[in-house]
């Protein structure tokens, strides 16, 4: 294929089982019988594929390490395949350490970068030895600091305390699970619902369908005197120079915005995840997996999920499966009695009726 080719059009050709068994190549003009053989292809992302030559495509994904699987690669395949390029024997790195730098050094499904940043302190060690200087033999998080610099990435925690109007929910990256949290507050104004945090139209939709339900069991949860006319709600995803869109944010803002508009703060034990509808029932997620170890490396304890999903907790390594506590649910009306308290903020619904 030259440089005007479509590599789409002549892999549509090769893979069709009835043109194959004769494919012809342009450049030598002699036909192939490509009907018996396996064609293997890599890409990091399926949307650009067309949807044709997807259906004649055999797909597996391949998930990214874990933080357990990570830790593993390291201590046995990385640092002493390190060591013995940089001629250093006596250097080790605890657990603590090399889960620091999975956690704020590398950000990746991989382990390249984590192999890099490794190999740089392999290097400044070895050459500290060759210049007969003193050098570590085990390296803690202050040598982490000296030899590579500040951390470059935060990881994301659980609140330090209840708090009214925030909630945690998970959400999927490239690089693995991650916490996501929503905040929410009421302000006297003329009905106008404000999104901040460049987020994507997915999750727009999704504000919009949580405020819709909060708006209709207003009587159930307490807040039916509430003249909607007269607050202005504001939603905000924080880090707003990072993209966000996908809908399991759903039941996320939905229990964010009720903590907000009753007073009743939200446990900041619980994280959740799932898309709400309108009539408020909770539909399935993906990457269930990641978003786990995205909680239990949270500190929490507690994580909400669709019960559509229960299948997929067998993806969820044992030992997490024993830390956290998995919830199911299947509406809204299942969600709110386990994230939120069971006291309201009295002083947050007297200034709501007030103003």
């Amino acid at each position: 294929i030259d440089f005007r080719g479509d590599p789409a059009s002549a892999l549509l050709e090769v893979l069709d089982p009835e043109q194959n068994a004769a494919f012809s190549d342009h450049y030598l003009e002699v036909p192939f019988d490509l009907s018996k053989l396996m064609f293997i292809t890599t890409a990091n992302l399926l949307d650009p594929i067309p949807p044709a030559l997807l259906d004649r495509m055999e797909v597996i994904e391949f998930p990214g390490y874990m933080e357990e699987e990570k830790v593993q690669i390291v201590r046995r395949f990385l640092i002493p395949r390190q060591l013995e390029q940089t001629g250093v024997k006596e250097l080790s790195f605890s657990d603590a350490v090399i889960r620091t730098l999975i956690r704020e050094y590398t950000h990746e499904a991989g382990v390249r970068n984590l192999e890099r940043e490794i190999s740089n302190i392999c290097r400044k060690v070895a050459r500290r030895l060759a210049e007969h200087k003193p050098a570590p033999k085990i390296i803690g998080k202050q040598s982490l600091v000296k030899y590579l610099g500040p951390p470059h990435f935060t990881v994301g925690a659980a609140e330090e305390s209840d708090q009214v109007g925030v909630a945690t929910g998970l959400a999927w990256t490239e690089a693995g699970g991650d916490t996501l949290s929503i905040e929410v507050s009421i302000v006297p104004g003329k009905g106008a619902l404000t999104l901040t945090g460049q987020l994507g139209e997915v999750m727009q939709e999704s504000a919009q369908a949580a405020l819709s339900y909060a708006r209709s069991r207003a009587e159930q949860w307490g807040f039916g005197d509430l003249d909607f006319d007269k607050i202005d709600i504001h939603i905000h995803v924080p880090e707003g120079a990072v993209p966000k869109d996908g809908p399991s944010a759903g039941v996320t803002i939905a229990t964010a915005l009720i903590s907000a508009l009753t007073g009743r703060a939200v446990s900041r034990d619980v994280a959740m995840t799932g898309e709400i509808t309108l009539r408020g029932r909770v539909l399935p997620i993906g990457g269930l997996r990641e978003k786990a170890l995205a909680a239990h490396r949270a500190g929490l304890k507690t994580m909400l999920l669709p019960k559509r999903n229960r299948p997929d907790v067998s993806e969820v390594p044992p030992r997490l499966r024993k830390r956290l506590n998995f919830v199911f649910v299947d509406s809204m009306d299942q969600v709110l009695p386990v994230a939120l308290s069971a006291q309201a903020d009295e002083s947050t619904t007297a200034r709501l009726r007030e103003e």
